[in-house]
């Protein structure tokens, strides 16, 4: 197994994280960890990075190299963006840190950092056409990207640190001060002709994970997860309103708001939601994704950093990484699907169901990495909670619940999401629709041998009838299989039979 350790010297923050990756190409990431060290506030009139800023970054370069070393990494790769890539004393700082560490830094161009964050982002999201905003400390990247290949960018000279020094928006802003930045930003917005060819605005960035952190706590939205959340853009404005009413220790109680990011709050989400108003989008997606992705992609694919399919990759690579029955995870969905397609006169569903169905049918044991003893709980939450990419919120909601409902239905708690989340009261009938296919497939391949290799579905006016056929006796799965006729007849209103075919 390799591990290798990425550590991102930002100009508000340095980040670390250590991802394992097994034999069979799998990766996980098992540590995620950042201090602040505000480096771009650690400059002097000239730019230069003030001995103070640079003993900080030091210190915190030095203390996660050895933390990479105490937990067997074996590659470390270092890099540092903006306020470290503008200081004309930045190879003081490089050389004390390779000097005690041993370790280089890299310091990306401007191109090379907004590359590596649409990296990131393209492979963890289903968007093929978007605006990648990528918000830290000391620059705003911006990518446009249409059929997933990136189209125009741009690297802004200010980012959410920057300026809020540059307007004094720390505590308190004066009203001619938030104006002031609030026309600065539109003008620069402005300039960018192509910025009104992408509507679909994703954010990238600490300052987009705390404004969705905010939202979440605000409304009181399920799942509890950044990644994917839909932010309407009215909403941005009235976060932005409120918390620019609010002295800097108010800002500090707001539920969700880092005490970190309390202070450059107010600039980095108006920064958000000028560029918002600069795109006339009505909302914004929030994605985990950042530079780090790009990087480990970057590193692990050199030829070709881009994911053919993003759902396929991240399908597999939890598959594999958590050594499930991946022949039985396929086979069950396979059925599940066979089912589905034979059954449409009865469902009257279509492809966006199936799709469903199909990923469900990969996943529906995923709990067992927690324990099989309350698998459907555990598979609910793995679901909702692994690093599972390349499906919206709505999506990620709709399979965990049926792939926890795999062996009998499973709703509990789906109705809070209607009322706090992605989920739309219809969606809960397609779930009540696609458990009873699911868990048959699940039973007609209970030994896990693989001995059911067709079925056949004959439909009359009040009776399913259900050929399995199998190379050798299906005796156990076809008895499995009857455990489950309850549910497909209260659901279908018609007979179930299940017969040798």
């Amino acid at each position: 197994m390799d591990r290798i350790g990425i550590i991102d010297l930002g100009s508000n923050t340095v980040r670390l994280v250590i991802v394992d990756i097994k034999e069979n190409g799998a990766h996980h990431q098992i540590e995620n960890l950042k201090e602040s060290v505000r480096l771009r506030s650690g400059t002097d009139v000239h730019g230069l990075l003030t001995p103070e800023g640079i003993e900080s970054a030091v210190e915190i370069v030095s203390l996660f190299v050895k933390f990479c070393r105490a937990r067997h990494v074996k590659e470390i790769i270092a890099v540092a963006t903006a306020a470290v890539r503008r200081a004309p004393n930045r190879a003081e700082l490089i050389d004390r840190i390779v000097e005690l560490t041993g370790v280089t830094i890299q310091v990306l161009s401007s191109e090379e950092e907004a590359y590596l964050g649409y990296i990131g982002l393209i492979n963890s999201v289903t968007e093929s056409d978007g605006l990648m905003a990528d918000l830290g400390g000391g620059a705003l990247k911006i990518v446009g990207f249409k059929d997933r290949l990136n189209q125009n960018s741009i690297t802004l000279d200010f980012g959410a640190v920057s300026l809020m020094e540059a307007y004094n928006l720390q505590d308190l802003p004066a009203n001619d001060s938030l104006r002031a930045m609030e026309n600065f930003l539109d003008d620069t917005y402005r300039r960018i002709p192509w910025l009104a060819n992408y509507p679909r605005l994703i954010g990238l960035g600490g300052t987009f994970r705390s404004l969705a952190r905010v939202y979440r706590n605000h409304v009181h939205y399920l799942p509890d997860v950044t990644d994917g959340i839909i932010i309407p853009t009215d909403a941005v404005g009235e976060i932005y309103n409120m918390l620019s009413s609010m002295s800097l220790e108010q800002r500090r109680q707001v539920p969700g708001l880092e005490q970190s990011r309390a202070d450059l709050s107010v600039t980095g989400i108006g920064i958000i939601f000028r560029l918002l108003l600069a795109v006339k989008s009505s909302e914004l997606m929030v994605s985990a994704s950042s530079l780090r992705d790009g990087i480990f992609y970057n590193h692990r694919y050199p030829r070709d950093p881009i994911l053919f399919n993003v759902l396929t990759h991240h399908t597999k690579n939890l598959i594999e990484y958590h050594n499930l029955d991946e022949k039985h995870l396929r086979r069950v969905s396979n059925l599940a699907v066979v089912l589905f397609d034979q059954l449409m006169p009865l469902h009257c569903l279509g492809s966006y169901e199936r799709r469903l169905l199909l990923i469900a049918g990969l996943l529906h044991e995923l709990g067992a990495v927690v324990s099989v003893e309350g698998l459907e709980k555990h598979t609910l939450y793995t679901v909702l909670n692994s690093p599972f990419l390349g499906l919206t919120q709505r999506d990620r909601v709709l399979v965990a619940f049926l792939a926890a409902s795999h062996n009998g239905l499973f709703l509990g708690g789906l109705q809070d999401y209607v009322e706090h989340g992605p989920i739309e009261p219809e969606d809960i009938e397609r779930v009540k629709a696609l458990a009873p296919l699911l868990q048959i497939a699940h039973s007609l391949d209970r030994s896990r041998t693989g001995v059911v290799t067709n079925l056949q579905a004959n439909l009359a006016s009040d009776v399913c009838e259900l050929k399995v056929f199998s190379a050798q006796k299906a005796d156990l799965e076809i008895r499995d299989a009857h455990r489950q006729t309850e549910a497909f007849e209260k659901e279908y209103g018609v007979a179930l039979k299940i017969t040798r075919g």
